[in-house]
């Protein structure tokens, strides 16, 4: 009984490989965000609409024009429209959206054409109509549903389009090159009017083409939220991870819209990490902070909230973690420093000098302990702990390649995202400071009293590594934001959140924009990366094998890529 209780509670503090946890993420749109997207409800709806051929008629008694007879035709009719006002409020369940506009009829210099034909009298009038107001109004609502492949989707269905105007036919259409005066009169006579007339083929065309618009503004919302739904095989530096994340749930409320994410890391298993492996990442089971429970650091205005949880983050970084990303072997040929036993006797005050009277090239294997993970409080946007980073030196030894001392890190890299308004680059700020990371000597095979010169000048050796090898790696990691329509991000804030400070908060404003973006932008520095490419519209960035074994010292450098293809 014991046994089993403790097998329960080692599973409930751990996420194995592959769980979906939900909600990993969530999206939240505010009041304001909405008023923001209403200002692309001018680019669905056309500037012009034509009014095809319109016509009726009553052929009279006898089927003779003359006995109460009359028949009407408008041509080269074109409806011009103005929004003047839209607007996107969240409601009870649904999103409200209006729009206000001004809606003319031809104008002086491009009038239509009415002919009527009233008791065979004939006559044929040109005119136009002045702008005047329309108000359209409809309702959406968002539900998850399964798309048929086994992933869930965003759902968005339309309600009815309603299509209201005030016309004054007397004061807002002019008419010229017919006697107005007894066509109308003889129309009022069958119980029509001339103005009648043209309102029934406005009005037509108004109803007819804005509520068809309803499909058009549902796919366009649903392609919008299709790329929250991402199935995708990654292949970092060999460690291979399937990644899956979709929308579980929708929430409309008065004061916002939320949408939340699930999604699952899996993966092969590396050999370098079997023996190490906890079985899971580290679980905390909080809570997604509300729409509501922003940091004091944030300002309450902002139009859209990511949470992204640790539970979530932490998962990902297992899977690679799992999948060997942070096994890597550099031998001398390849070091961009010098690698050989000289190195050790520098660090060990000459301790290996007796065993190696001549030089001997010496290789470099990484021992990832555990696999690191997210800190989202701290002086960063973003922090990684990484702890039992084992460091082995080796080195041929009476005919063997013999382990002579290893070197475990233990620390903590940050990077800090800023965003430029203007040209809508995310530029992600590394930080692999060396003073951030302990070592310590965890094996020496040949005198373990060096071990505290070792610790002590450790330090310089991989501020070393860090400016010759992973420095390239981590300048100018950026990429390009896309916009839509003209609208994009224009300022973004970042802060931990929650009473554990266990989410990540990033807080974005949308608003018009000048840049289009939306490219991968390449890798980023003179990394040696390449784009993996995958069925996203950006790959992934992945690294020529044997050049960035450094990531080792500082995991966030592959995240960063990844977070930037």
């Amino acid at each position: 009984m014991l046994l089993v209780y403790l097998v329960a509670s080692a599973q409930a503090s751990t996420w194995p490989a592959g769980t979906v946890i939900n909600p990993g993420v969530s999206v939240d749109i505010t009041k304001g965000g909405f008023d923001a997207v209403a200002a692309l409800i001018p680019t669905l709806l056309p500037e012009s609409l034509p009014i095809g051929e319109v016509g009726g008629g009553d052929p009279g008694l006898f089927d003779q024009c003359w006995i109460g007879g009359y028949e009407y035709k408008l041509s080269n009719g074109n409806v011009s429209i103005e929004v003047v006002g839209a607007s996107i409020t969240p409601g009870d369940g649904v999103l409200d959206i209006d729009a206000q506009l001004m809606v003319a009829v031809n104008d002086a210099s491009d009038e239509f054409e009415l002919y009527t034909s009233l008791e065979c009298i004939e006559d044929t009038c040109n005119g136009y109509v002045n702008p005047f107001p329309v108000d359209i109004h409809t309702t959406m609502r968002l539900s998850i549903v399964d798309d048929g492949t086994g992933h869930n989707t965003l759902d968005a269905t339309m309600g009815a389009i309603d299509v209201t105007y005030e016309l004054d036919g007397a004061s807002d259409i002019y008419m010229e090159n017919c006697t107005i005066g007894s066509v109308e009169e003889v129309l009022n006579y069958v119980g029509l009017s001339i103005y009648d007339l043209i309102l029934s083929a406005v009005g037509s065309t108004l109803q007819d083409q804005i509520a068809s618009m309803g499909p058009t503004i549902e796919e366009a919302i649903e392609s919008a939220f299709s790329a929250a739904t991402i199935e995708q095989d990654l292949d970092l530096n060999g460690a291979q991870v399937h990644l899956l994340l979709q929308p579980s749930n929708v929430e409309v409320t008065p004061d916002s819209m939320r949408l939340w994410m699930e999604g699952s890391f899996d993966g092969q298993a590396a050999e370098c990490v079997a023996s190490y492996d906890p079985g899971g990442s580290l679980r905390t089971d909080s809570e997604v902070p509300g729409p509501t429970e922003v940091p004091s650091s944030i300002g309450s205005d902002y139009h859209v909230g990511v949470q992204i949880g640790d539970d979530f983050a932490n998962s990902a970084l297992y899977a690679l973690w799992r999948g060997g990303l942070l096994c890597y072997s550099l031998d001398a040929a390849s070091s961009p420093i010098p690698l050989d036993t000289s190195l050790l006797n520098g660090l060990t005050g000459d301790a290996f000098a007796p065993l190696f009277p001549e030089s001997k090239p010496v290789s470099l294997v990484t021992r990832p302990l555990k696999p690191p993970e997210v800190v989202y409080s701290g002086e960063h946007d973003l922090g990684l702990a990484i702890n039992d980073l084992d460091l082995d030196f080796y080195a041929e030894l009476d005919g063997r390649q013999a382990r002579l001392i290893s070197v475990e890190l233990d620390g903590t890299a940050g990077a800090d995202l800023a965003l430029d308004g203007g040209s809508g680059n995310l530029a992600i700020n590394v930080d692999l400071d060396p003073s951030k990371f302990i070592p310590s000597v965890s094996y020496n095979e040949i005198d373990e009293k060096a071990n505290a010169a070792v610790a002590e000048s450790f330090g310089g050796l991989l501020q070393t590594v860090l400016d010759t090898v992973v420095g390239g790696m981590l300048s100018d990691l950026s990429f390009a934001l896309p916009s839509f329509s003209g609208l994009g991000l224009t300022d973004l804030e970042v802060s931990e959140n929650g009473p554990d400070k266990d989410w990540l908060g990033a807080y974005a404003w949308l608003g018009p924009v000048t840049y289009t973006g939306g490219s991968c932008g390449g890798c980023g520095g003179d990394t040696g990366a390449v784009d993996t490419g995958g069925s996203s519209s950006c790959g992934g960035c992945e690294t020529v094998p044997g050049a960035p074994w450094a990531a080792a010292l500082g995991a966030l450098t592959l995240w960063a890529r990844r977070r930037r293809g």
